[in-house]
């Protein structure tokens, strides 16, 4: 597969309740944590960017900026199934034969390990690997889109990426953010991978 047949969807519309205020527009190294994963799949030569996000949501002014086209989730209460949902109807109004799904929560995840991801796809769906299970971000071939769509609650794609090939990616790079204290560590985290990069 190529950059230019997949659709990009960041999903960024999360209650962030374990975190206690706005996560995604948590102070990371000087940026908002949300927007490192943006920054990273926007240099990606893709068929459409796209981030699902609350209405309103500050960070979706970064995306905008980025070059994502927005898509509201209006009922994020519904659970990451339907982030999901609306992912699958925005890159079905393009040309595109994957989707690549990836959440606004990891920080470390690199454009090279997406690219790689991307590399690997043919007609079945690649997950990205941490050495323990299946994760996003991951790719999901045209035919398999149908299988999001049947997804419901907040376990999302879980199931879907537990029979997915797998592509592991650099150490340290899947961690996602939840609460606050996982932001304290994950600057520590961040020190640590940029000085092996």
């Amino acid at each position: 597969m190529q950059a230019k047949d997949v659709a990009i969807v960041l999903l960024a519309a999360g209650n962030a309740r374990r975190f206690g205020s706005d996560k995604l527009m948590a102070d990371f190294e000087g940026r908002p944590l949300g927007a490192r994963a943006g920054n990273e799949l926007a240099s990606i030569a893709a068929a459409a960017h796209f981030a699902v996000c609350q209405p309103e949501a500050h960070i979706a002014a970064y995306y905008k900026r980025l070059g994502f086209d927005i898509v509201d989730n209006p009922n994020p209460g519904i659970g990451l199934s339907g982030s999901l949902h609306l992912a699958v109807e925005a890159a079905l109004r393009t040309d595109a034969q994957a989707l690549l799904i990836a959440l606004a929560d990891m920080p470390f995840v690199q454009a090279a390990h997406v690219e790689a991801l991307i590399a690997a796809c043919t007609d079945t769906v690649v997950a990205s690997f941490d050495g323990h299970q299946p994760m996003p971000p991951a790719i999901f071939p045209r035919g398999h889109w149908p299988d999001l769509l049947a997804t419901a609650g907040d376990a999302g794609a879980r199931h879907i990426l537990a029979g997915a090939e797998k592509l592991t990616a650099p150490a340290g790079t899947l961690c996602d953010i939840d609460t606050a204290d996982d932001l304290a560590a994950s600057k520590v985290a961040f020190h640590r991978i940029d000085r092996l990069q």
